[in-house]
């Protein structure tokens, strides 16, 4: 009778497990697949975020300058070091205002103290406000601004959508 329960037992031989480095090596390959697929959730097909700035508009070309395209046929230049930039805003949201859909964001107080002192300086020049690679508006300065809370129009919904939902889910580029 002792020979049959012995034989019937729930417990597996040490022979029959696996060697440990066989179960490490299996749990960090699952940890990193599932890393990997948690940095690219909420991003684009493409894997990439908005690229958002605000600069002033230059009037000549210098070395601290860049060129970026208004339309087909128009470029402007602006300055190579943005006010603004995709990793200083910290939140943004998608609304239609006035017929069209727009990108409200808000920016860090170290962003708004810079917007603040450069368009105190430069009132009557114009800013342009660029998303990737685009210009989408080239408002004229008419007085310092003031707060931390902007926004940028022009866009489809589904672009004001993805724009805000990428930003809030922290993407940076």
């Amino acid at each position: 009778m002792y020979e049959s329960f012995r034989g019937r037992s729930c417990v597996t031989p040490r022979r029959d497990r696996k060697p440990p480095f066989v179960i490490v090596h299996t749990l960090l390959s699952l940890m990193i697949c599932l890393c990997l697929a948690c940095a690219t959730a909420g991003r684009e097909a493409g894997g990439r975020c908005p690229a958002i700035e605000m600069s002033v508009v230059a009037d000549t070309q210098t070395d601290s300058t860049k060129t970026v395209t208004l339309n087909d046929t128009a470029t402007i230049l602006m300055s190579r070091t943005p006010l603004v930039a995709t990793g200083d805003i910290t939140s943004a949201t998608a609304s239609l205002t006035e017929d069209q859909w727009v990108l409200n964001f808000t920016v860090t107080d170290d962003a708004a103290k810079r917007v603040h002192e450069v368009t105190k300086q430069h009132v009557g020049r114009n800013l342009a406000l660029v998303v990737d690679g685009k210009v989408y508006g080239t408002p004229r300065i008419a007085a310092a601004i003031i707060g931390n809370k902007y926004q940028i129009g022009g866009f489809d919904q589904s672009h004001a959508e993805w724009m805000a939902t990428a930003i809030s889910n922290g993407c940076r580029p």
